[in-house]
């Protein structure tokens, strides 16, 4: 008898999460233990600091992948590009503005297209991060180009979804009828997800199905 032995390769995100800025925004990054590449989401501030984890973590970044552009999740930026000067950046057409500056809180900083080496991602667009894949979801309220990332059973939500709440739309370019309609595209998503949002704690998709009174207002409309 001859036995046929089949070796499937298992895919096993790593992620960690530190929290950078004035406001505590959540930068991420993920990798695969089987590939040394890693991606950051939203390095909202304190790159060199972002460099350091990654070099103690022994990874290589291939891409800065934001969820929308406030000033909150880019300011980390160049200090990355202080040790990877050719490293990517991926944002929304509709969050690269022309300016190079911006205007918030009574606060002036540079925008992302102050930055340069910038990459466009919309809606169904993937990025491979050593073997993982990401998918981009256009989900826009918070900001005209906010994205949600879609990665092995993870979904990095920025400030469209929280535990418990979702991002403020009363910021230039925001919409509640855009937002309400990104949460009801994330509810309907098939499954359970880990969901890592841009501030606060972690939660999963299931839970913001029960819990979440603006999930569940998105999903009766």
């Amino acid at each position: 008898m001859i036995v046929a032995l089949i070796f499937l390769e298992v895919i096993v995100m790593q992620v960690k999460s530190i929290q950078l800025g004035m406001i505590g925004t959540n930068c991420y990054i993920f990798w695969n233990d089987s590939s040394k590449d890693c991606a950051v989401v939203d390095p909202g501030d304190d790159g060199q600091q972002v460099a350091r984890l990654i070099q103690g973590l022994g990874l290589t970044p291939v891409a800065i992948l934001l969820t929308h552009s406030h000033f909150d999740h880019i300011l980390g930026i160049p200090g990355l590009r202080e040790t990877w000067p050719s490293l990517p950046v991926y944002c929304h057409p509709a969050d690269i503005p022309e300016a190079v500056s911006e205007s918030m809180f009574g606060m002036t900083t540079p925008t992302v297209t102050a930055f340069g080496n910038l990459s466009a991602y919309t809606q169904g667009a993937k990025v491979k991060v050593g073997p993982l894949e990401v998918e981009v979801l256009h989900t826009p309220g918070h900001t005209p180009g906010s994205v949600t990332l879609n990665v092995e059973g993870v979904l990095f939500t920025g400030d469209t979804l929280f535990r418990g709440s979702m991002g403020r739309t009363d910021l230039p370019g925001g919409s509640y009828s855009q937002l309400m309609a990104s949460l009801k595209k994330l509810a309907a998503l098939p499954g359970d997800y880990k969901v890592y949002p841009g501030h606060e704690g972690p939660t999963t998709l299931e839970q913001e199905r029960e819990t979440n009174y603006y999930m569940r207002e998105a999903m009766e409309s």
